[in-house]
């Protein structure tokens, strides 16, 4: 790269360069420094700071930035800030999100991902970066923070409280995230380099693991032309061990359903709900995530504004499930002895399959692997015309990926007979006694099969079937917003006029297919031993019970089955199968927004009062389109297969308007003392899963239909949302903010019956019966259809407290400490139906905890530094993945993280270089799940302490 700014910035660059290189040399260098550059002040910063304002750096510094920013913010966020490239104290930009006030984290593989924001769950919690409203890689809205790396973030911070100029989303809050600006820096250069090592104590129980991994980063900025032309590039690589180990419980189905009986075992009258079986799991794999920034801001002059930034993120999960499975101890067929039954569960026992059709088991040999890419390009004009009249046009473009593999082999037990070898769970004998302990590892005595005889002599797991079934995802989104800024005089109560407009074009797609059979040639087959190792597992979970297992080579056993030609078992759209269309759909969805807001500022009884009001308009045309399978279409035999002839493309939609008000209001009882009140309206758009227009449909005996399917007709969630919050700061070194909030949701998204829903008015004609005549007559066009609907709402509110400071003002060497303590409460009369443990229960609100605490406590001196942190929060509710997703209650979690770091001080030879050591999840922090009551265990895993060790250096 060629510098074109002056010759002492190209000398720094040479001497920083050659510095890093034997810093390089001297050990283990890297991590993630602590500066950052500022991020330049909104328009709307405009509080001043006082007189007990004191310099500070490091951690501390990034810290006081924070504090600075939700000052001078004219609504209610909250900051995390840095102060360099690659400058965020945490691992994740979700980590570093989940010691704010109000917000925590759930995990995935180990790391924060999702965000809950004032006990709502990820659904209603939007995500923008530089502005501009981001896409997901889940599938279904739900932003995966994991994708930002926190070395290419300047800036993230959650809104609670709305504008009428920002996006429209986010009932919970949204995140916005920032990237650098490179004008803004006080040199011509500006750069950093990264170095970590990491190990995971809990990655060499896996066999498709390993412990150690890394994570590197490098970014440079610089000024040209005379400050007018900035250029920023970054890079960030993470290679790491995604490590999991499992035990999962199945559901309970209703007695009398899902193929459970209906008996009473312990003769009180009442019928036990009995679970699907369980299963142990050593879940890993590798990790890589490639990211990168490019930012081009030109400013030839005082009035022109020119900005281009793009962002891209690769992440390849490479993982596999291994383990052991038990499944069908519902069965009716199982002879029960010593059951173990509390509250009408039946939580174990000794189950015997002794003639076949009852208890079985199988190895679990799964490729769960994901390849998620994540872009954004957007270019921003802005123009003064005036000192007073600013015009900015902004265009945009995302598109978000994600490819899950999905596929798997099939190894089952086999027995000989008389007639040759047959599966052993349909002739038995198959012997399991467990019991379930609740939120802890059960109590296995017994699982009759040995799980490492791989062998076809003496009842050894077989090859005997295989899936192949990937899903792919996209999410695109095409923008277009301007925005309009009129300053007024400075002598009247209000400050700015802004309007705008914004056009945002997003279609989503899911496409599920498959390899064309399920089935292995010539199966039963033995796997040779060259295919086979045997894991297991250690700890906690060994002394429970689980036995080892044989794990299989996934891509030895297809190429065994089909042949090396076989390959990478690329899946075809010549399918065999009609179900994987039936889950593919498009979502497609248009947006028209218009916005006015006006800023205040005047004096209210002596007082400094400012604020803004507004209003959000936004017209939404949403449509879904799937390949129905219509009932009275047929394939022409002539026509060769896979013919589709049955098939047609049906869409369906709505359009509706929002009126979106809002209001902040700042009063500024002294310099150091501030209230705000907000009121809102806001909304949140359903899942694509839950929009798409997917429908079946049957018709009984008796004429009548019923069906089931998406509903492209969904409302968004609606909420009205207040705000009040007091704070008081400690200059520039500390804060105390108390705040309250209330949501007022006027629909919340349910799954339900539409009970006259018209089929032919949405594209689909009923199938017809016979009547009692014999004839053939249609179905009845109206009928019920199961779908998500809006059903009716509720409310949630909370308090929030938060109390920051850097104790500046103490003796040394006492200066160095600080803590940063915030704590929140949240509640809900909302609760939803489910029927997961066997008996019809209300669960609470997905992700909501009612009790939140997250404290840190830093000290900074003289370059040493060191800090310990923890992130606690009460049970909550939330999806949870087993063979299926499922809604389950999960216990309170407590996660303890240090730091300790050295910066070598400015006037040694290796100035910019800072040495640090991490570690993460010191106490190995499990989560717990259950199904309604506790006894009634869902999943429990464990994901192992982090260990990171390294350096950064910048110039």
């Amino acid at each position: 790269m060629i510098f074109s700014g002056n010759r002492n910035s190209q000398q720094r660059l040479a001497v920083g360069v050659s510095r890093a290189a034997l810093a390089m040399g001297l050990m283990f260098v890297v991590g993630t420094g602590t500066a950052m550059a500022q991020s330049a002040p909104t328009e709307n910063d405009t509080v001043a700071s006082d007189s007990t304002d004191i310099v500070v750096n490091g951690f501390r510094k990034s810290v006081q930035s924070s504090i600075d920013a939700k000052r001078r913010s004219d609504f209610i966020v909250d900051v995390v800030t840095a102060d360099d490239i690659a400058g965020l104290p945490d691992v994740s930009i979700a980590e570093s999100l989940a010691r704010l006030p109000g917000v925590t984290s759930q995990r995935t593989g180990g790391q924060a991902s999702a965000i809950n924001i004032r006990g709502l769950s990820q659904d209603l919690v939007s995500a923008t970066l530089n502005g501009r409203e981001q896409v997901a890689t889940s599938g279904n809205r739900v932003i995966e923070f994991d994708q930002y790396p926190s070395e290419l973030i300047n800036q993230a911070a959650v809104y609670k409280s709305p504008l009428a100029s920002h996006i429209e989303g986010g009932i919970a809050g949204k995140v916005e995230l920032k990237t650098v600006r490179p004008l803004d820096i006080t040199t011509d250069v500006k750069g950093s380099f990264n170095v970590r090592g990491l190990y995971n104590d809990r990655a060499g129980q896996n066999t498709d693991v390993s412990e150690f991994g890394y994570r590197v980063s490098g970014s440079i900025q610089t000024k040209l032309l005379n400050d007018t032309l900035g250029l920023a590039l970054g890079y960030s690589r993470l290679y790491q061990p995604n490590v999991a180990t499992r035990f999962v419980q199945f559901d309970f189905p209703v007695p009398g359903t899902n193929g459970s009986p209906s008996v009473d075992l312990n003769g009180n009258g009442r019928p036990e709900s009995r679970n699907f079986g369980f299963e142990g799991i050593q879940f890993g794999g590798q990790e890589t995530r490639d990211a990168g920034i490019a930012v081009v801001q030109w400013e030839p002059s005082d009035r022109v504004h020119v900005l281009i930034d793009g962002y891209y993120s690769r992440f390849n999960s490479d993982v596999n499930r291994r383990g052991f499975r038990v499944f069908n101890t519902q069965s009716g067929g199982n002879q029960i002895l010593n059951p173990v039954i509390v509250n009408d569960a039946l939580v174990g026992g000794r189950f015997i399959n002794q003639t076949g059709g009852a208890v079985g088991t199988e190895l679990v040999n799964q490729d769960e692997s994901r390849r998620d890419e994540l872009y954004t390009i957007g270019g921003n004009f802005a123009y003064d015309f005036t000192d007073r009249v600013t015009l900015a046009v902004d265009v945009a473009y995302s598109s978000g990926s994600s490819d899950f593999n999905n596929a798997g082999i099939n190894l089952r037990p086999y027995s000989a007979t008389s007639t040759g070898l047959q599966r052993t769970d349909g002739v038995g004998p198959i012997i399991v006694d467990y019991r379930l302990n609740g939120t802890r590892l059960p109590t296995i005595n017994q699982i009759s099969t040995n799980f490492t005889d791989l062998t076809a002599a003496g009842g050894g797991f077989l090859l005997d079937g295989q899936f192949l079934v990937p899903q792919g995802d996209r999410d695109r989104l095409f923008t277009v917003a301007t925005d309009l800024v009129v300053s007024l005089d400075e002598s009247s109560v209000f400050d700015k006029l802004r309007f705008g407009f914004r056009y945002a074009d997003r279609r989503g797609d899911r496409t599920v297919t498959s390899f064309n059979t399920f089935g292995i040639p010539g199966s039963p087959r033995e796997v040779p031993a060259s295919l086979v190792t045997i894991s297991g597992f250690r700890g906690a979970y060994a002394a429970a019970g689980l036995p080892n297992f044989g794990v299989v080579d996934i891509n030895g056993a297809f190429n065994l089955a089909f042949g090396n030609s076989f390959g990478s078992r690329q899946p075809t759209d010549q399918i065999a199968f009609d179900f994987t269309l039936d889950q593919s759909f498009r979502i497609d969805e248009t947006t028209y927004a218009g916005y006015g807001q006006v800023d205040f500022a005047t004096v209210l009884g002596g007082l400094n009062f400012r604020g803004n009001f507004g209003l959000r308009v936004i017209n939404t045309d949403q449509s879904s389109t799937v390949f129905f399978a219509d009932p009275l279409l047929r394939d022409n035999p002539a026509t060769p297969p896979p013919a589709r002839e049955n098939r047609r493309f049906v869409t369906r939609g709505d359009n509706f308007t929002d009126f979106l008000p809002s209001v902040n209001a700042i009063l500024e009882l002294s310099p150091t003392d501030l209230v705000r009140v907000s009121y809102s309206k806001q909304i949140s758009r359903p899942r694509f899963q839950e929009l798409r227009a997917s429908i079946s449909v049957n018709t009984g005996a008796d004429g009548n239909t019923s069906g089931g399917g998406g509903n492209p007709q969904l409302a968004p969630f609606r909420a009205n949302q207040v705000d009040f919050s007091y704070e008081h700061y400690f200059g520039n070194s500390g804060v105390f903010a108390v705040g309250a909030f209330y949501k007022g949701l006027g629909s919340y998204i349910i799954n339900g019956t539409i009970p006259q829903f018209n089929f032919p008015a949405n594209g689909v004609t009923p199938p017809p019966f016979i009547n009692s005549l014999g004839q053939q007559v249609p179905g009845n066009p109206i009928g019920s259809f199961s779908s998500p609907i809006n059903g009716s709402g509720g409310y949630v509110y909370g308090i929030e407290v938060q109390f920051t400071k850097s104790f500046v003002e103490l003796p040394a060497p006492f200066d160095g400490l600080g803590v940063q303590l915030n704590y929140a409460y949240s509640d809900s009369d909302l609760n939803f139906p489910s029927s997961t443990s066997g008996q019809p229960i209300n669960l609470p609100l997905p992700g909501l905890s009612r009790h939140v605490f997250n404290p840190i406590v830093f000290y900074e001196k003289n370059g040493f530094g060191i800090r310990g942190s923890a992130r606690h929060r009460s049970g909550f509710v939330s999806p949870q993945i087993g063979i299926s997703e499922l809604i389950l209650t999960s216990t309170p979690e407590t996660i303890f993280d240090a730091q300790i770091s050295y910066q070598f001080p400015k006037n040694s030879f290796l100035s910019g270089l800072k040495l640090l050591a991490q570690a993460n999840n010191l106490s190995d922090e499990p989560t717990r799940t259950f199904f309604g009551q506790t006894a009634q265990t869902g999943t429990i895993q464990n994901f192992g302490r982090t260990f990171y060790i390294g350096g950064s250096f910048s110039f």
